[in-house]
C-alpha cells in the first residue's frame, strides 16, 4: 500500500514539473515576442534631428511666423491653380524641420480624415444599395398587387358569366 502511494505521489510530482516547465516556456516565448515588437516599433520611430545643435541644447528659432505665412500663401496659390481633387488625400507636411511628435500627429490626423471619408463613402454606397432594394421591393409589391387585382377581376367576370348562363337557362326552362 505504501509503495502504491509513493508511486502516485511521484507521478503527480513529475506531471506538475512538466506542466510548470511548459507554462514557463510559453511565458518566455511571449516575452521574446513582446521584446521583438518593442524593438521593431522603436526602430520604426523616427529619431529627432540633432545635427546642428548639441544634445540638450534648445532649438534655434527663426522667424517661424513669416515662414508659416509664406507657406500658407504658397499653399493657397497652389490650391487656386489646381482644381480640388477630392479623391486623393492631400498630405500636409510643413516645410523644413518637423518634430517627430508633430509629424506623427499630422499623419494620425490624415489617417482619421481618410477613415472618415471612407466611412462616409461606404455609408453613401449602403444608402444607394438600400434605396435600390427598396425600389425593387416596391416594384415587386406593385406587380403582385396588380396580379391579385387581375385574378379578382377574372373571378368576378367568370362569376358574372356563370350567373348570366344560369339566368338564361332559367328563362328557357320558364318558357317551356
Amino acid at each position: 500500500m505504501d509503495a502504491v502511494l509513493y508511486v502516485c505521489a511521484a507521478v503527480l510530482l513529475v506531471a506538475l514539473i512538466i506542466f510548470v516547465s511548459r507554462v514557463r516556456g510559453r511565458a518566455q516565448a511571449d516575452d521574446e515576442d513582446h521584446h521583438q515588437q518593442v524593438v521593431a516599433a522603436a526602430a520604426a520611430r523616427p529619431q529627432p534631428f540633432t545635427g546642428e545643435r548639441g544634445e540638450g541644447m534648445p532649438r534655434r528659432r527663426r522667424n517661424m511666423g513669416n515662414r508659416l505665412l509664406a507657406q500658407r500663401r504658397q499653399q493657397a496659390e497652389d490650391a487656386s491653380e489646381e482644381e480640388n481633387d477630392d479623391t486623393e488625400a492631400a498630405e500636409f507636411q510643413v516645410s523644413g524641420k518637423v518634430g517627430a511628435k508633430k509629424q506623427r500627429k499630422l499623419e494620425e490626423k490624415q489617417a482619421r480624415k481618410a477613415q472618415r471619408e471612407a466611412e462616409e463613402a461606404e455609408r453613401e454606397e449602403r444608402k444607394k444599395l438600400e434605396q435600390k432594394r427598396e425600389e425593387e421591393r416596391r416594384k415587386e409589391d406593385e406587380r403582385l398587387r396588380q396580379e391579385e387585382e387581375r385574378q379578382e377581376e377574372e373571378k368576378k367576370k367568370a362569376k358574372e358569366e356563370e350567373e348570366q348562363r344560369e339566368y338564361e337557362e332559367y328563362l328557357k326552362l320558364k318558357e317551356t
